[in-house]
């Protein structure tokens, strides 16, 4: 289940506010990214909630900026791996894209040592110029994104570790923190109501909390 959150942490909302205005960006997403490479946990500005429906649900595996396919690469462009690796499954990408409109994207990649993540898709929509420099930019910002979004929180797995949470049991931290409803996390994540509250209850035990805005308080000083 991929879904979208509204992150707590400032830090990262005033990162990626930052990139956008930096590219005179249509729309961002910033997303973790997990030991198999997966996607996941995606904070969207912008971004049209039917095209994010769809990546997600049908062509992400089409996508050529897809983190299983960046290497060594720290940013890449749509264009360009369009074109340097076209078959049917970019082919059929682009199509998808261009359904919406876009008219370019910039995926960035975020390490810790060799591994990716996190990642942050720049996308601009026809209207909206791109700028000459737009390579030069993501060179010199790179770094300074990579260490404010992925560089001082401790990774999804890494929280795990530390507490014995379930990958589920982040999923729920993280809408608990957005301040979601018991409802709402049901509606996000496709899970019954009964589910949510026994999720939440072994969420307590595992990080010694009682309530709540607790687990809030906890996740904050954590990131």
């Amino acid at each position: 289940m991929h879904m979208i959150t509204n992150r707590s942490d400032p830090a990262t909302q005033q990162a990626v506010q930052f990139a956008r205005g930096m590219f005179d960006a249509s729309a961002m997403a910033f997303y973790g990214v997990d030991d198999g490479l997966n996607q996941n946990r995606f904070l969207l500005s912008g971004v049209p909630l039917g095209f994010h429906r769809e990546y997600v649900e049908r062509m992400g595996q089409f996508d050529p900026l897809h983190p299983k396919r960046a290497a060594g690469q720290p940013f890449a462009w749509l264009s360009v791996m369009s074109t340097q690796y076209f078959n049917a499954e970019t082919a059929a990408y682009r199509s998808f894209t261009d359904q919406f409109g876009i008219a370019d994207m910039m995926e960035f990649f975020f390490r810790r040592g060799d591994r990716i993540v996190a990642g942050m898709s720049v996308i601009w929509m026809p209207g909206c110029k791109i700028p000459s420099d737009a390579t030069n930019i993501a060179e010199k910002i790179h770094d300074y994104l990579e260490f404010n979004l992925v560089g001082r929180a401790p990774s999804a797995s890494e929280q795990a570790a530390r507490y014995g949470l379930t990958a589920r049991e982040l999923d729920v931290i993280e809408l608990v923190c957005c301040g979601r409803t018991n409802r709402e996390i049901s509606e996000c994540l496709g899970i019954g109501h009964a589910t949510v509250k026994t999720h939440l209850i072994h969420i307590f035990e595992k990080l010694g909390v009682e309530t709540r805005s607790a687990v809030v308080a906890l996740m904050s000083r954590l990131h």
